[in-house]
């Protein structure tokens, strides 16, 4: 991943969308959202390397998936919220974004609810 072209794509973008937004507030909304879509598609490209490296530990660990699958998709929740939430904010929308954040939280908490399940389990076969 060239976190470079990364950058620059979106100083280049930011300062394009404040430039339109002078003029037209739509258009400095679309140049955000667009250039916010095309960085998260490069990165989303540049992680599966990581994803291949973190599921061969996994299975070299002899873990089990279910836990590391929680894991990435309580992360993946955080991610698509945060942006979610950020172009909220960006267009002025304050308490939608709050409310994004909220629903990612919640989103979260119901993806662990598996792990909460087991702990309560190993805490039992303890207990008794």
């Amino acid at each position: 991943m060239n976190v470079f072209a990364i950058v620059g794509a979106g100083i280049a973008a930011a300062a394009l969308s404040a430039v339109l937004r002078q003029y037209n507030k739509e258009f400095g909304l679309y140049i955000s959202l667009g250039a916010s879509a095309v960085i998260l598609i490069a990165v989303l490209f540049a992680v599966n390397p990581l994803l291949e490296l973190v599921s061969e530990l996994n299975d070299a660990a002899g873990t089990d998936t279910t836990y590391l699958s929680i894991l990435l998709k309580a992360v993946a929740v955080c991610y698509v919220t945060q942006l979610a939430s950020d172009c909220c904010k960006d267009s002025g929308e304050a308490a939608i974004a709050s409310r994004i954040d909220f629903a990612g939280r919640i989103a979260v908490l119901l993806i662990s609810v598996p792990l909460f399940e087991s702990m309560l389990s190993l805490i039992k076969d303890l207990i008794f």
